[in-house]
């Protein structure tokens, strides 16, 4: 870190320590006195002595072991404090971690081109954004359960595919609600499970399961992927998007961890399992 009386060069290093991808960051950091004048590899958003930097579209992705670099200008002296990683301490101790419940199910409004409505999401620490995809493409991110994806009038004929999730402000994530326009599954598919549990120790008395996704396939080749629930001793205990979860560590003794996969037309795979410890 280069300083100057009248400033410095900082810089933040994201690693990922984890058995599982990070898909997206988000730090969050005070600067007391001190405002950044350039930057670099992260955009900055600022709000009074607050800093929020998100990733760059090409730094998003953290597979196991890898870490990437943030950095700035700062004038003044005031060193980051009070630093989040996605909700959690950037020492590593989880604050959030808890993903919004699926929102929907979705509902569609074709009177006057199509309009998108969905039941709320819950969150155990405030509001949440939600993320609106067609067809595997991102098309807006909105606060409310509306998005009006046309005004005109008929839609070109083609089969749509809608998706939408829950986003928190710690990034955790929520299964995927799905919905087409256009007769394209059965409703029977039952989708392939996860593979290659793992479990580990985020921080006392927590507990995170981890697992490898099933092979994408095409939307409109058979009900993608919505979600995973995870069972502790048989007994679901969360749903998300992601793949991972971080649970409160059970009490001492033999316990069965177990994930299983949950598609766009609400039936779920086999469940894989481990032990633990």
């Amino acid at each position: 870190m280069g300083q100057w009386p009248a400033g410095y060069v900082g810089s933040i290093t994201i690693r990922n320590d984890s058995a599982a991808a990070v898909d997206g960051w988000r730090v969050e950091f005070d600067l007391p006195g001190t405002r950044v004048t350039s930057s670099y590899s992260g955009v900055f958003a600022r709000s009074g002595e607050h800093y929020t930097v998100t990733n760059e579209t090409w730094n998003a992705q953290l597979p196991p072991g890898s870490s990437t670099t943030f950095g700035w200008v700062a004038s003044g002296q005031g060193n980051p404090a009070n630093c989040t990683l996605n909700g959690a301490d950037c020492a590593g101790a989880p604050v959030d971690h808890t993903a919004p419940s699926r929102p929907g199910p979705l509902a569609f409004d074709i009177s006057s081109g199509l309009t998108i409505t969905w039941a709320p999401s819950t969150d155990d620490q405030g509001p949440v954004r939600y993320e609106v995809y067609e067809s595997g493409e991102p098309r807006a991110t909105v606060t409310g359960t509306r998005y009006v994806y046309s005004t005109g009038g008929t839609l070109p004929p083609r089969v749509y595919v809608f998706s939408v999730r829950a986003v928190d402000a710690a990034g955790n994530v929520s299964p995927w609600s799905f919905k087409s326009l256009g007769q394209i599954w059965r409703g029977d598919e039952i989708p392939a499970p996860p593979s290659a549990p793992r479990v580990d120790t985020p921080g006392a008395g927590l507990l995170r399961l981890s697992w490898t996704a099933p092979p994408a396939q095409s939307p409109f080749i058979t009900a993608p992927v919505a979600g995973y629930e995870v069972l502790l001793d048989g007994v679901p205990v969360g749903q998300v998007g992601s793949t991972s979860i971080t649970i409160p560590a059970p009490a001492p003794g033999s316990h069965t961890v177990g994930v299983r996969t949950l598609n766009a037309v609400d039936n779920y795979s086999a469940v894989v399992e481990l032990s633990y410890p």
